[in-house]
C-alpha cells in the first residue's frame, strides 16, 4: 500500500505530523499480502488510527491492515504510532478517527470517549530492568520509564512498585518517555534502570541481557491495547465503527489461526526478529489475546478503580460511562460459526 508523508491535514498538526513521517520510514518495510477481497483504491475512504507504539497491544490493527480486512470493509487505514497521551489528544482533537490507547483514565476525567474493544484481556507488561538491579526493591531512589501519566503502563508501574512497599514519584522516579521503542533505548544507555515492557519489548530485552523482576498480571488486572472512538463520532457514523470493529477482530482472528503469517507481519511490525515474534505468538495464543475483544466484569471493575487512583478521583462511575461492548458483540455474532481467515 503506498502512503503519502506529505498529507495536508496531518500538517496542520505538527505532533501527529512527526509520527506519521516517523511511521512512514519503516511501515513501508513491511511486506503486504492481503487475504481479503478488496474495492478498487479509489473507491476507499481514508481512515487514521492513533497507537500507542508499535507493540503486541497493536497485532489486530496490523493483522487487520496486511490481511486487507480493512479494505474489505471500505476503508484505507493508517496506523500513527505516538506516545499513549498524544494519541488520545489527537483523537479527540479529531485528527485521527480512532484510537487503540488506553482511554479509561481520560474517560473518568470527563471525555466523551467510549472503550469499544479490547485487544489483550490480561497485562501483558514486565517491569524489565538493568543487570545490577536484583529486585524491586533495589530501584529505591532508581528511575523508572513509563509512556505517561495516566497511561496503562503508569498503573502497572504503580502497582508493582507499591506491591513492594515503594511510592511513585517518592521512593522512585518515574520518568514520562512515551512510546515503547524510546523507552527501551533509555533502560540500554543507563538514562533509566527499569522500564515497563510489554511482550515483545520484554524478549527483545532478554537478548540484551535485562531481566524481569516483576510481571504486572500478579500485581493487579487489566488489558491492553483496544479500540475507542467519541461518542459523537459513534451516534454520527455506528456503521463506520461497526465495519472498523469488523476488520479489527478478524485480524485478532488471523493472528490466533495463521501462525506462520502472524509472525511474518508482526515481526516486521515490531521491528523484531521472526524468533522473538514467535515467542510472543506463544504467549498470546495461550489466552491473553481476546478472540472476542471482550472484558470480564471484573477486569473492567479493576481498570476503572486503578484509573480513579490515577486521577484522584472519588465520584461513581458505571460501567457503561466507559465502555460499549455492543458493536462487537453484534461483530461476534456475525462472525461466529460463518467466517474463517
Amino acid at each position: 500500500m503506498t502512503r503519502s508523508c506529505r498529507d495536508p491535514k496531518l500538517a496542520r498538526s505538527r505532533p501527529l505530523a512527526l509520527a506519521a513521517v516517523i511511521f512512514c520510514l519503516f511501515i513501508a518495510a513491511i511486506p503486504a499480502r492481503p487475504l481479503a477481497a478488496a474495492s478498487s483504491h479509489a473507491e476507499l475512504k481514508r481512515l487514521r488510527i492513533s497507537l500507542p507504539g508499535i507493540g503486541s497491544a497493536s497485532y489486530p490493527l496490523i493483522m487487520a491492515q496486511k490481511m486487507g480486512y480493512f479494505r474489505a470493509e471500505g476503508y484505507d487505514v493508517e496506523l500513527i504510532p505516538m506516545s499513549g497521551g498524544l494519541a488520545v489528544k489527537t483523537h479527540l482533537a479529531g485528527e485521527v478517527d480512532f484510537t487503540s490507547a488506553g482511554t479509561v483514565v481520560a474517560a473518568i476525567r470527563g471525555a466523551k470517549l467510549k472503550t469499544l474493544m479490547a485487544f489483550i484481556r490480561e497485562l501483558p507488561y514486565d517491569l524489565m530492568a538493568a543487570p545490577e538491579i536484583k529486585r524491586v526493591e533495589d530501584l529505591r531512589g532508581r528511575k523508572v520509564a513509563v509512556s505517561d501519566r495516566g497511561s496503562v503502563t503508569y498503573i502497572v508501574a504503580r502497582a508493582i512498585l507499591q506491591g513492594h512497599g515503594l511510592e511513585p514519584d517518592k521512593d522512585v522516579n518515574i520518568l514520562n518517555m512515551g512510546r515503547p521503542d524510546v523507552r527501551y533505548q533509555a533502560l540500554m544507555a543507563g538514562v533509566v534502570q527499569a522500564a515497563i515492557a510489554n511482550f515483545d519489548g520484554a524478549a527483545f530485552l532478554r537478548t540484551r541481557g535485562y531481566h524481569s523482576v516483576a510481571e504486572a498480571a500478579k500485581f493487579t488486572k487489566g488489558f491492553a491495547g483496544s479500540l475507542s472512538a467519541t461518542t459523537e463520532q459513534l451516534q454520527r457514523k455506528p456503521d463506520e465503527a461497526l465495519r472498523v470493529i469488523r476488520a479489527t477482530l478478524k485480524g485478532t482472528r488471523a493472528y490466533l489461526a495463521l501462525p506462520d503469517e502472524a509472525v511474518r507481519i508482526t515481526s516486521a511490525w515490531s521491528r523484531v526478529t521472526p524468533e522473538i515474534a514467535a515467542k510472543v505468538h506463544e504467549l498470546m495464543a495461550a489466552g491473553p489475546l481476546a478472540p472476542d475483544g471482550l472484558l470480564d466484569r471484573a477486569t473492567m471493575e479493576a481498570v476503572i478503580a486503578d484509573a480513579q487512583a490515577v486521577s484522584n478521583t472519588k465520584h461513581p462511575v458505571r460501567l457503561d460511562e466507559i465502555y460499549d461492548f455492543g458493536l462487537v458483540q453484534r461483530v461476534n455474532e456475525e462472525l461466529n460459526n460463518r467466517w474463517r481467515p
